[in-house]
């Protein structure tokens, strides 16, 4: 497992994984599966350099070649990686046939045309295209384990990853706990979160933004398509940001443009973070946050609803 110091990760983790293990938790916790051998190793390569974004989620293909020139790597090579699941270095998660995938599943574009690309890599390839700039952490997890995400966050934070996306829901109390206390304990850093299903008419999924909307240190998002039609009211206090598709708000967006859903929108508010803290690498935090909702802007009469296009501007912060 990557080390960002002697003893560092661990003490961090014992930090947070403690704090979770507080936490009520209504789900199982399996045994961690043994090692995959089946796993590949990830494609030769050096670190691309760049902000570091760790993704917490279902894993991802990373012998993609739109994501394997983008893995952070260590001195070695060696990918900056772990699954949670599988409980080794390798966050991997299969290409799907079409038929397996179901209808209407795009290809992937880099791999015969009779394969499909995992959930994760659609995430991933919507933060790494929305900042030129970045290089991924990706960290596998099993839906629904707080214990799993304490465990994540706490080797994500010992990483170079000073924004951490998860891709994930957090709509369960013990999940967002979790949350709630990494970001409490670790202020340096910017956690990106998708905000709880808002069902049409009169209130939200099973739970609200549960606490974690007023953190300075969280960001809670969605996408456009998850809040259509709903009260603008009820969303501006579930939701810190509506992420809308790259450039829409200057020029106009095509219909199926990411982010498609919350998670893609997590990924792309990630990505934008990271582009107003370019060329700030002292940003950290909560100011990484407020520079984050100074480049959204707010929707008129709305009742305080912000959007936040995730353009930008290659070397730059959009202006």
């Amino acid at each position: 497992m990557y080390r960002s110091g002697a003893g560092k990760i661990t003490a961090r983790a014992a930090a947070v994984i403690v704090l979770a293990m507080a936490v009520p938790v209504a789900v199982p916790i399996a045994a961690p599966a043994p090692a995959s051998a089946a796993d590949p190793r990830a494609p030769a390569g050096q670190d691309p350099g760049g902000t570091a974004l760790a993704l917490i989620g279902g894993g991802i293909d990373y012998m993609s070649a739109r994501i394997a020139l983008r893995l952070a790597r260590d001195g070695e090579g060696e990918m900056i990686a772990w699954d949670f699941v599988d409980n080794d270095q390798t966050p991997y998660v299969a290409p799907s046939t079409e038929a397996e995938a179901g209808a209407g599943a795009a290809p992937s574009a880099d791999r015969a045309s009779e394969t499909v690309a995992p959930e994760g890599n659609r995430v991933a390839e919507a933060m790494l295209t929305a900042y030129a700039r970045g290089r991924l952490v990706p960290v596998r997890v099993p839906e629904g384990n707080p214990q799993s995400l304490a465990r994540a966050i706490a080797f994500a934070v010992g990483t170079p990853a000073e924004i951490i996306a998860i891709a994930a829901p957090v709509t369960d109390p013990a999940m967002r706990e979790v949350v709630r206390q990494a970001a409490n304990r670790f202020k340096d850093h910017l956690f990106v979160v998708a905000a709880a299903p808002i069902e049409p008419g009169t209130g939200a999924g099973p739970t609200s933004a549960g606490g974690l909307l007023n953190l300075a240190n969280v960001l809670v998002v969605t996408s456009a398509p998850e809040v259509k039609g709903r009260n603008a009211t009820l969303v501006s206090s579930l939701v810190d940001l509506i992420v809308v598709p790259r450039g829409s708000t200057m020029f106009g967006s095509a219909p199926d443009a990411a982010p498609r859903d919350a998670f893609e929108a997590v990924a792309m508010a990630a990505a934008s973070a990271a582009c107003q803290r370019h060329g700030a690498d002292t940003m950290r935090g909560s100011a990484v946050k407020a520079a984050t909702f100074d480049a959204s802007r707010p929707i008129e009469g709305s009742g305080g609803v912000r959007v936040l296009d995730p353009i930008c501007f290659y070397g730059g912060k959009r202006l």
